[in-house]
């Protein structure tokens, strides 16, 4: 169970997480947002759940919570951005999360390009932005799952998969950790985009590394250098230069 009043009370925002729709299951917290819409909820709305049931991520792939140990939530954002850097929101939660992991709980996570979370080498939390106009307005939900007192994974996973209570080595409370994040994320959304990237770059465990990229049916080997002002991913390949919207990012 979660107790949305630890959350709000370890708040320092003005916009995000003061007004929080809790589920024990449910199907996706990100269908759950779209839906509150037709209710004229405010920008920094929040659904959190225990349990999501048909989670989705990037490529249509499926993100498993477990019930009691996850940390799955999605918000609403209404930016003043054009369409064309909306990306840059779900690399802005990345850093966010990062910072709330690490300040709560003194682990060093990092970022894999566009949208994956780092902690030892293995996977700990994903991410998944949508965004739609309406009537003129552009709306984005923001969808976070973070593995934190999981114990085990399935086999397939064991490898790569990890979770905040198998590294830290102790149980991990979810609420103020929702709330850490909640707070760095409302503190970087404040900033100006430029210091978007810089942060992003500053938290990526890959820059100046060997990579596999993984682009449309093709696999090309190049050094990622960065991402830009767009979000893009910077790839020299053979000394040329070339910067991608979307792809996989491989670590050679």
């Amino acid at each position: 169970m979660i107790f949305t009043n630890l959350i709000q009370t370890n708040l320092t925002t003005k916009i995000f997480g003061h007004e929080i729709e809790y589920f024990t299951f449910t199907d996706s917290t990100n269908d759950d947002v779209w839906e509150s819409l037709q209710d004229e909820i405010d920008e920094g709305f929040l659904v959190i759940t225990d349990q999501q049931k048909k989670g989705r991520g990037r490529r249509r792939n499926n993100w498993l919570s477990e019930p009691g140990a996850s940390l799955t939530f999605s918000f609403l954002i209404k930016p003043q951005l054009p369409m064309e850097r909306i990306g840059l929101l779900s690399l802005i939660t990345g850093v966010a999360v990062a910072e709330g992991i690490s300040q709560f709980s003194q682990l060093d996570c990092k970022l894999k390009w566009p949208n994956d979370i780092i902690l030892n080498g293995k996977k700990v939390g994903g991410i998944l932005a949508e965004s739609k106009q309406i009537e003129g307005e552009t709306y984005v939900v923001m969808g976070v799952g973070i593995n934190v007192n999981e114990q085990e994974f399935p086999n397939e996973l064991s490898e790569i998969a990890t979770s905040l209570r198998l590294e830290k080595e102790s149980p991990i409370q979810r609420e103020p950790l929702l709330a850490f994040i909640l707070n760095a994320f409302e503190l970087m959304y404040n900033n100006k985009d430029s210091e978007w990237i810089k942060a992003w770059n500053s938290h990526c465990g890959h820059l100046n590394s060997d990579v596999k990229f993984h682009h449309g049916n093709e696999i090309i080997q190049g050094t990622f250098l960065e991402i830009d002002n767009m979000g893009q991913a910077i790839i020299n390949i053979n000394g040329i230069t070339k910067n991608f919207s979307s792809g996989i990012v491989e670590l050679s």
